[in-house]
């Protein structure tokens, strides 16, 4: 599926409030979004999916393809996105998008070879563009579920019994266990929780009545945090925006508040969403309360500020203010890049082409901190060595690409909440320092940052 579909939903399902806010809508989606727990992973995953693979066999015989129509009931119309898109939000899961080039930026890289039941798995056969133009679902022995075309719509294909799979073959994406709850659930995740739970049974409009369940964008976001523990006082979006902490945009986490405007520029919010992790949002307009993504360009488009307003850890940090601000200045540059570098076998800032040594030389560069050299193994012997229980936002991270855990040959920079960005050769992507990966190949961390 194509981006021409989104936007011309987009264009079609525009709300407006008493507030004057532009909000943007698409089809309701009755989801859950959570992260989970390192210890609950294996087996939150696994049942996970196995619930996904049912779910998507079941729709077998009972669904057609379409490119421009998206039907969630029988007779069932899907893309190849939105059969997905479908399958998870039936299981409590939300991807908040139905792009295949949306959804391949969410969650953590996973080589073809490490593929597991519910990875994403894309490819291309267009020879012009860079975004993936088709998606299936892994389901274990080289197998894939699909929305294939309007000839086969939904079948299940060995990925190496055509030339196209393999040929085509683009990345693979693990959304799970990203997108599932957490035990015992963060602060953050209850937050979502509510709003979702609340998300079909709410009028948004232009007047509040709580007892009805009738709000205002604004009056259901402090109804939600009320429910989740947390006091806002304020039914306004000019208030809400002036509460709590400024939040880079790369450094939001679940239950911040995002604000935007309806005229590119402005600082006058119209409009107010919760984020839920992973790039989603969870947007009260007029239409409902919808969940999207931040990659749709309206939200980069009329993108204000966020605003962190509760404490996202348990015990105050103790990191000292400079080391920190550091941190979160590297990690905004290194996201910065994401779709404007590339991986090569050179150092070219002038063509942001890098090694995966050569990406993390650079970032820190740009803030003043020389890494010494452009090596992987050169770099690991700078700063201080730190325990993987120890990481830190903005330390270094290093890695083998053999499985062998004791070569170093691949860089990453920690982004918190077991999150660290990289350079590979598939450009920069965030992984999950728990995927299956990284437990195979970490060699070392280092921090750098005072």
């Amino acid at each position: 599926m194509n981006k021409r579909f989104l936007s011309t939903t987009l264009a079609l399902t525009i709300g407006f409030s008493s507030f004057g806010m532009v909000q943007t809508a698409i089809q309701p989606i009755q989801v859950e979004a959570a992260t989970t727990n390192a210890q609950n992973n294996a087996q939150a995953v696994a049942a996970k999916a196995d619930q996904l693979i049912k779910t998507g066999k079941s729709l077998m015989g009972q669904a057609t393809y379409s490119n421009t129509v998206y039907k969630p009931t029988y007779p069932y119309k899907f893309s190849c996105a939105s059969f997905l898109m479908y399958i998870f939000e039936k299981n409590g899961v939300d991807l908040g998008t139905y792009n295949e080039n949306y959804m391949i930026q969410q969650g953590t890289y996973v080589a073809r070879n490490q593929l597991q039941k519910g990875d994403l798995v894309f490819f291309k056969s267009k020879k012009t563009g860079t975004d993936p133009d088709h998606v299936g679902m892994y389901i274990g022995d080289n197998k894939i579920i699909h929305m294939a075309d309007s000839k086969q719509n939904i079948v299940i294909s060995d990925l190496n019994s055509k030339p196209y799979y393999t040929e085509s073959y683009v990345s693979a994406r693990r959304v799970l266990p990203t997108l599932l709850s957490a035990n015992p659930a963060t602060k953050g995740d209850k937050i979502v929780e509510n709003a979702l739970a609340y998300k079909n049974k709410v009028t948004i409009g232009s007047s509040t009545n709580e007892s009805s369940l009738r709000f205002t964008a604004p009056a259901f976001v402090d109804f939600i945090y009320r429910k989740s523990g947390v006091t806002l006082g304020s039914t306004t979006l000019s208030n809400l925006m002036n509460q709590g902490s400024t939040v880079a945009r790369a450094n939001l986490k679940k239950g911040d508040l995002v604000f935007f405007n309806s005229v590119k520029g402005s600082k006058t919010p119209s409009m107010v969403g919760i984020y839920a992790g992973d790039h989603r949002i969870i947007i009260p307009n007029s239409e409902g309360v919808m969940t999207r993504v931040l990659f749709v360009d309206y939200y980069t488009e009329h993108y204000i500020t966020a605003k962190r307003v509760f404490s996202t850890n348990s015990t105050p940090s103790v990191s000292a203010p400079s080391a920190s601000t550091s941190a979160d200045k590297i990690i905004a540059t290194a996201t910065s890049l994401t779709s404007k570098a590339k991986f090569g076998y050179t150092y070219n800032e002038s063509a942001l082409t890098f090694t995966s040594a050569g990406f993390t030389y650079y970032v820190f560069k740009k803030h003043g901190i020389d890494l010494k050299d452009k090596m992987a193994s050169k770099q690991a012997l700078v700063g201080t060595r730190i325990q993987k229980s120890q990481l830190q936002k903005g330390d270094l991270l290093f890695f083998s690409t053999n499985n062998g855990g004791q070569e170093i040959t691949q860089t990453g920079i920690y982004l918190g909440n077991n999150q660290y960005i990289s350079m590979t050769s598939n450009n920069i992507v965030k992984q999950n320092i728990t995927s299956s990966f990284a437990q195979k190949n970490f060699v070392t961390a280092r921090r750098v940052l005072k």
